[in-house]
């Protein structure tokens, strides 16, 4: 068990240090904005859809650790998907 809790802790670190898909699309076909006024988070995401295929995502905004690296996997997950 506490193998998996350090990889979970190491996956969540290290997607909140180097988020993946960082940024805004200039050239978004759709954009979602979330804010958590609970806990301050704020995060805005952009995709570039091609017909029933993403192209592109990207996130950006501020928020604590759990949530960007929640952002960043998603977006991985995401991408090149269908619609």
């Amino acid at each position: 068990m506490a193998d998996s809790k350090q990889l979970y802790q190491e996956v969540i670190l290290d997607h909140n240090r180097k988020p993946r898909n960082w940024g805004a699309l200039a050239d978004a076909t759709h954009r979602a904005e979330g804010h958590n006024s609970l806990c301050g988070d704020h995060l805005v995401v952009t995709v570039k859809a091609n017909g029933n295929a993403i192209d592109a995502v990207g996130f950006e905004g501020e928020s604590c650790a759990i949530c960007k690296a929640s952002a960043s996997m998603m977006t991985t997950t995401v991408k090149g998907k269908s619609t």
